[in-house]
């Protein structure tokens, strides 16, 4: 996977400088590029939270005010003749933190990179095919206070013969620039991990039927709800591949409107403004 190559893909700024030194290795092709800030609070913004890496059709959310400009930057190249990548991830710019958050978000992307490198490199001289690294993240919310983002990864190895899928998000307070935990958003010593995973089960169970359920992927740990994601109507859960059912259902996601959750927000906290 992805994300054991790289070590994690749930980053924290702490570890910036050392993820982002492993992906900037001299002489790999690596090229990267990025656009003027827009003037309006979002792009690189899908439609729902439902599309895959490398979905067409971006569209820009509302301009919110006293949310920062985001435009898009994008990571490609070879690491070798058979074996190349192409991901996108969202900047911003306008606040105290531009770097600290820019930088959160680049490392996500980086992190992918360096585990597709690496495993490439590894296989080099072998009779692999070619292999490529497709990824794209999407701002779902963005205002003056918060940003969601959600980075979906898909690796084709072997001329296709395999393929990979991976998903990470990150959520950062814009008033200090922090990465922020899923516990963050919630009233502290809440049930909220309860909550969650008992409605995620049941829409999933919805979705898929139970029969297909892997129960261990949705039990109430902290780790199997990792990867959280807010929208302005309410809370999105992604997981891993086969983390809750069979690779067939790739990386389910389940949407939880805010009031399902409403009596668990902290109401002083990062997202407490987006509860009614």
């Amino acid at each position: 996977m992805i994300g054991s190559a790289a070590g994690t893909w749930r980053v924290t700024v702490s570890a910036l400088a050392i993820l982002l030194a492993a992906a900037c290795a001299p002489g790999d092709g690596r090229e990267m590029r990025g656009a003027s800030p827009t003037d309006t609070a979002g792009v690189l913004t899908d439609d729902g939270a439902r599309s895959t890496a490398g979905a067409a059709g971006h569209v820009s959310l509302a301009p919110v005010e006293g949310a920062p400009k985001v435009h898009a930057s994008e990571m490609d190249g070879q690491v070798t003749d058979l074996a190349n990548y192409d991901l996108s991830y969202p900047q911003i710019s306008g606040t105290s933190f531009d770097s600290a958050v820019n930088g959160a978000l680049e490392a996500v992307v980086a992190a992918a990179y360096t585990g597709f490198r690496a495993s490439v490199l590894e296989e080099e001289g072998s009779e692999m095919g070619a292999s490529s690294l497709r990824g794209t993240g999407k701002v779902l919310h963005v205002d003056g206070r918060l940003l969601s983002v959600v980075f979906d990864v898909t690796t084709e190895w072997d001329d296709a013969a395999s393929l990979q899928q991976d998903v990470a998000t990150l959520l950062v307070d814009l008033s200090t620039g922090r990465v922020l935990e899923p516990a963050e958003l919630f009233v502290a010593g809440s049930p909220w991990l309860d909550q969650v995973a008992a409605l995620a089960r049941a829409d999933l169970s919805a979705q898929l039927g139970e029969d297909m359920l892997f129960t261990e992927g949705l039990v109430a740990d902290a780790a199997n709800f990792r990867h959280l994601a807010v929208t302005a109507s309410g809370l999105v859960l992604r997981f891993d591949a086969y983390q809750v059912a069979p690779g067939v259902a790739g990386t389910p996601w389940v949407d939880l409107p805010w009031s399902a959750v409403a009596s668990l927000v902290d109401r002083t906290g990062p997202a407490g403004h987006l509860v009614s």
